[in-house]
């Protein structure tokens, strides 16, 4: 489920005391991003690094909020956050260095490498790439994602899941999908997908703070990860990011991040790669999973770059991401605001009334009720009016729409990047 810019302005509250729109384009773009940054650090709304650079060199990079809550430890410019979904392009690249070096191809079936992979025989390599397998987002409940999996287990689990559409018929996706590829990758190799991040990424772009999750070691300096409740930081679910090898297993820094953004543009990965990631001048990437939100972008028409990193779920990530670029791409921004919703408990909503899953085109998410508290996956909602809630998660406002018979047929998500329509399955 991708929110991005879903962001409520309805319940803003404007925050005294900061820079008057026109004095952000009168001062430097350091200057700028900090005075944007820190009230919403202040308020506990902001937690992680920031990096901006401009024609290759950095010109602001700093650190918010805690590492750990629960012991005070702040966060560093050099702490490792889980970077979700920019994964990816990590296990695409080295799929493109296994085809060039002749250990796969793109037409490859699934079951030349895992014989009783259920249609199997139709899915190929290149829909595994491009989520085009058939193969769900998820493929368990949120329970098990607490348990450690090896790439060849967590397959054993991928095969249970009931496929959603004729395998290249449609497209949907799909990070289970992109587990499986790790491991196609591991079986064309004969090596284990951290040792091919390493060899193939991590050396190659100086990513010396990177690495694949693996819960059985200890790794220093790395940021828990939390979600933004009404009360500021709030624990996210307990979770074992093995479960998300090649989609979104790899932690790492901002400076490896932002290495990595030129290594791709630049030509390092050699040129297949780079006409593959790399889009009219520009390579970015983005990734969410439980408390983590991660944000890159390198821009070699415009010669700015920047690495966002956090590991507070919150709707100030996207207000930063957005103007950060808007910063280094000299336009004028808006004084930041935190939002201020007015939350009613004393609102008499039937909480049972919304549970299902809600599905706008190929994406979908739950609603569900736990302990008498209302959540979207992980994020709770909160009550603001009749069958009406908010959402710390993106400052959103969730409207659920009754039909002729009053029963819950779908829900409106309202942000300042407008709003969609969601259909109650």
């Amino acid at each position: 489920m991708n929110f991005k810019n879903n962001i409520s302005i309805i319940t803003y509250a404007v925050l005294i005391g900061i820079f008057p729109t026109a004095l952000f384009s009168q001062v430097s773009e350091p200057r700028a991003i900090d005075e944007f940054i820190k009230p919403f650090a202040a308020a506990n709304h902001f937690s992680g690094v920031v990096l901006a650079a401009k024609d290759g060199k950095i010109i602001y990079e700093k650190a918010f909020g805690l590492a750990n809550v629960e012991h005070n430890v702040p966060n560093k410019i050099d702490t490792k956050f889980g970077i979700a979904s920019i994964n990816k392009p990590m296990t695409s690249i080295v799929m493109v260095r296994l085809i060039e070096s002749g250990k796969i191809t793109l037409n490859d079936k699934l079951s030349a490498f895992i014989a009783d992979f259920p249609a199997g025989d139709k899915i190929t390599v290149e829909m595994l790439a491009r989520h085009r397998s058939g193969i769900p987002h998820r493929v368990m409940p949120e329970s098990d994602e607490t348990k450690r999996f090896t790439p060849a287990q967590f397959v054993e689990v991928v095969k249970k899941a009931n496929l959603a559409f004729e395998p290249g018929s449609e497209e949907l996706y799909s990070s289970a999908g992109y587990a499986v590829l790790a491991r196609v990758l591991e079986i064309a190799s004969g090596k284990t997908f951290d040792s091919l991040l390493d060899e193939y990424v991590f050396s190659m772009a100086g990513m010396g703070d990177s690495l694949d999750y693996d819960s059985r070691k200890i790794v220093r300096n790395t940021a828990e990860s939390y979600l933004l409740g009404i009360e500021g930081y709030t624990a996210s679910p307990r979770k074992d990011y093995s479960f998300l090898v090649g989609a979104g297993s790899v932690f790492s820094t901002t400076r490896d991040l932002f290495d990595f953004g030129q290594a791709v543009i630049g030509g390092t990965f050699g040129n297949t790669v780079k006409q593959n990631l790399v889009r009219e001048g520009v390579f970015r990437s983005n990734g969410s999973t439980n408390g983590y939100r991660s944000n890159m972008r390198i821009d070699d028409n415009q010669g700015y770059g920047y690495v966002i990193v956090s590991n507070l779920g919150s709707g100030a990530n996207d207000l930063i991401i957005n103007n950060v670029r808007n910063l280094l791409e000299g336009k004028e921004i808006a004084a930041p605001i935190i939002p201020a919703p007015e939350i009613d408990d004393s609102v008499e909503n039937k909480l049972s009334d919304y549970p299902g899953r809600y599905k706008l085109g190929g994406s979908s998410f739950e609603i569900l009720v736990e302990d008498n508290r209302l959540f979207a996956g992980p994020f709770r909602l909160l009550p603001i009016g009749k069958d009406k809630f908010y959402s710390y998660w993106n400052y959103a406002e969730i409207t659920f729409k009754r039909g002729a018979n009053r029963e819950v047929i779908g829900l409106e998500w309202l942000g300042a990047g407008g709003k969609t329509d969601w259909t109650r399955q």
